[in-house]
């Protein structure tokens, strides 16, 4: 969703909570680290995070949502997150951004190895983790109705499926993390982009 999910959705394998910073407004991509609202949507992003590492109550990170919403925060600028630490974003490393990361985990079959797995252990959790949170902020962000590429017409309830199914495979991501299973990884972060990329064919 170019408009409204900037940060879910890049190429064919990742549009991720539903864009990618990638694919997002011209605005948006001259958007620099040190630009106020970016920082501001930033830190929002990083409260919902603590909330989602302690495990608090959905309602929590629901509640939280709801008041980000009421700021009237800019989606787009909540999304930049997914760039590169020099665009803006939270970045993963220092090759890779939040959604960059996500299509590398998705070459192959086999996913990363075991030991890059325990060597990326905390930084990999982190990343599912966000997508999780995120998938929280934008859920109140609903834009309406929208026609898709298809010709159809989707409402909130294929929004909020989709946020749904974007949680549940970022949860499975976790779980593959934690026991170390590279195939899993690959096939969760497949999930992940699967349910982005069908957001954001619908409400772009």
């Amino acid at each position: 969703m170019k408009k409204y999910l900037i940060g879910l959705a890049v190429g064919v394998a990742l549009t991720l909570a539903c864009a990618a910073v990638g694919t997002a407004r011209d605005k948006d991509k001259e958007k620099k680290p040190d630009d106020k609202e970016v920082a501001a949507a930033q830190k929002d992003v990083l409260e919902v995070l603590e909330l989602v590492k302690a495990d608090k109550p959905v309602k929590d990170l629901e509640a939280k949502a709801a008041a980000i919403k009421k700021k009237d925060v800019d989606i787009n600028n909540l999304m930049m997150v997914y760039a590169i630490k020099t665009k803006g974003g939270l970045g993963y490393d220092n090759k890779f951004g939040l959604e960059g990361k996500i299509i590398d985990l998705q070459r192959g079959n086999r996913g990363p190895a075991p030991a890059a797995i325990k060597k990326e252990k905390d930084a990999l959790i982190r990343l599912a983790q966000i997508n999780l949170a995120m998938a929280e902020i934008a859920r109140p962000h609903f834009p309406g109705n929208k026609k898709g590429d298809d010709g159809k017409t989707y409402g909130k309830t294929e929004w909020n499926k989709w946020l749904d199914d974007q949680k549940k495979a970022s949860k499975d991501l976790l779980d593959a993390i934690n026991k170390n299973d590279g195939m899993a990884i690959n096939k969760a972060a497949k999930k992940v982009s699967e349910a982005c990329t069908e957001c954001h064919s619908a409400f772009k």
